[in-house]
């Protein structure tokens, strides 16, 4: 049996079977830290005026957010599982990073913006202290040790300043999170942000596996001292020692299944986390993030990161959406606004390789994305057509969150396969393996898609959207029984998916050499969009080998390897 990531066990130990990794007791055993951190709830004021007391002022800025002396970890498989139970949460005032890079090689500038009230103050983060789109270059130190200070495993990983499991910690900060689930991006992401907003708090990603049999132990959870000078914590509030209780599943649940359970099935959208490297921290922002959809049911790839914006419209957790409720709009084959279209961009391929699928057939797997570059979002709807599997599909626009037109635009049909069975708009994307002169080789048997934010590409442009799912309008793929759906691709955000087994291509009869796969995005031009002039990508690859056992060769892009999923900036 393999073993389950840490990341995964623990949510799935929350979300499946209920138990998370929560800690017990009231007080937290912090390395002076304790004075330096207002209690949750307490108010701060949130302006610069001079009758602010010195105490207030004091308390100001981020601090560490214990919640137990001790936390539940839990043994399976050989291994312990744990996680501190620590935050870090943001008074009296929000923190704000913006990290861009000019290409897929360059280096991320990140800079950090300090906002209380009206008053903004920007600096520059040093390189030192860059980790790519990641966060703050070894910022956080996680060791796990015996009540005698034998160490058992220590490491140094990226410190993400936002991220998941947000917490409100002040009635008087916002009633909803500012900043994205996530620190990260994939190979092409331009620019994103991260942060924690006044009044909140985001978990220290302090996941752990460690191989012992051993349940007395001690986890310490320290924010780095160059990190923490950059974020201006107390310098004697910048450690957590936590107890661990360490749990045994099978007691607990019994061994049969629990991995199964724990792992679930791979979905599209949205699926497990297995198979990847869950000691990378790169790997476990990817994850925080979200990815690719799987392409076939019976891929052969690895599992693929959970999508933060839910399919499920019923789970979506809404925000202040003043505008949702308000009148629709008359179908109409006038050109719409320009400032309300979405502006769709072609990526080239990466994660490009091979496999033999069941039928012994060799097929060139890869990984497309497109992306909205804005200013409007991309929003279709369908509407089914009598008692038919196909649904008439509506491009509708939007203007500062309001819709303000809407024009029939293409088709949805059912689509009945494992793991699908879902509605999938027709007239999204081609995939296309050509020569270096255009002359097309073979097409991809993916020909609809589910269109759903699975990554941040460019969170700067214009109307991006930070937390697609906040904004109201969520993706949905739709059971059989659907009458209407709507799926949607907010500013700045794009949707990946994985092309194996049937959706990769068929290399029969096609000869050893150089090759170009192509994506196009809007192929038929039904979509409105501002520009199709960046609707098209092309990415090299040189075939070898023999039938049975192809190989594949990609020369880099923008001067990185895209191939090696472990050197991903995330």
């Amino acid at each position: 049996m393999s073993r389950p990531s840490p990341r995964l066990l623990t949510m799935g130990i929350a979300a499946t079977l209920a138990l998370g990794l929560l800690g017990e007791g009231a007080a937290a055993n912090v390395v002076s830290a304790s004075a330096a951190t207002p209690p949750v709830g307490a108010a701060v004021p949130t302006t610069t005026d001079s009758t602010d007391t010195a105490q207030s002022s004091a308390q100001r800025g981020l601090r560490i957010v214990p919640t137990g002396d001790t936390v539940q970890g839990y043994t399976f498989d050989g291994f312990v599982y744990v996680d501190s139970q620590v935050w870090l949460g943001a008074y009296g005032e929000s923190h704000e990073f913006l990290a861009k890079r000019a290409t897929a090689s360059a280096p991320a500038v990140l800079t950090k913006t300090v906002i209380r009230g009206n008053k903004r103050t920007t600096t520059k983060v040093p390189a030192a202290l860059v980790d790519g789109l990641n966060g703050l270059k070894n910022g956080l130190t996680v060791k796990i040790a015996t009540p005698k200070g034998k160490v058992l495993l220590e490491e140094t990983r990226s410190l993400c300043p936002g991220g998941w499991d947000r917490q409100r910690i002040q009635p008087t900060g916002r009633t909803e999170p500012v900043y994205p689930s996530l620190c990260g991006g994939s190979w092409f992401t331009k620019s994103t942000v991260f942060g924690i907003e006044e009044g909140w708090a985001a978990r220290l990603d302090a996941f752990f596996q460690v191989e012992t049999k051993r349940t007395d132990l001690v986890m310490t959870t320290t924010v780095n001292d160059k990190v923490a000078n950059l974020l201006g914590l107390p310098a004697k509030g910048r450690s957590v020692t936590q107890k661990l209780k360490i749990v045994d599943e099978c007691e607990l649940w019994g061994c049969e299944g629990v991995a199964d359970q724990l792992l679930g099935e791979s979905a599209e959208g949205f699926s497990t986390l297995a198979g990847q490297d869950a000691q990378s921290t790169r790997a476990e922002s990817l994850r925080a993030q979200g990815g690719a959809h799987s392409g076939h049911a019976e891929s052969s790839g690895t599992g693929h990161p959970v999508n933060l914006f839910t399919l499920d419209s019923s789970q979506a957790h809404g925000g202040d959406h003043p505008s949702l409720g308000q009148a629709g709009t008359t179908p109409s084959t006038k050109k719409p606004a320009k400032d309300s279209l979405p502006d769709l961009v072609s990526v080239p391929a990466w994660q490009i390789g091979n496999e033999v699928d069941e039928a012994g057939i060799d097929r060139l797997t890869f990984n497309a994305h497109e992306w909205n570059a804005g200013p409007g979002p991309l929003v279709v709807e369908g509407y089914r057509r009598g008692s038919a599997e196909v649904m008439d599909a509506y491009q509708m626009f939007y203007r500062d969150g309001k819709e303000v037109g809407s024009t029939k635009t293409g088709t949805m049909e059912y689509h009945e396969a494992p793991e699908h069975d879902h509605w999938h708009f027709l007239d999204f994307a081609s995939y296309e393996l050509v020569t270096p002169k255009g002359k097309l080789v073979t097409t991809s048997g993916k020909q609809s898609w589910c269109l759903v934010p699975t990554n941040a590409v460019d969170l700067s442009v214009p109307g991006a959207v930070w937390r697609p799912e906040a904004t109201g309008l969520d993706s949905a793929c739709g059971e059989r029984s659907a009458l209407w759906l709507r799926e949607v691709l907010p500013v700045g955000w794009g949707d990946t998916y994985s092309q194996h087994q049937t959706q990769a291509f068929d290399l029969t009869g096609v000869r050893n050499g150089t090759y170009q796969i192509k994506i196009t995005v809007n192929p038929n031009g039904n979509l409105h969009e501002r520009t199709t002039s960046n609707n098209v990508s092309y990415r090299t690859v040189i075939l070898g080998g023999t039938p049975g056992a192809r190989t594949v060769k990609v020369p880099p892009y923008e001067g990185v390897d895209t191939e090696e999923p472990e050197l991903v900036e995330n």
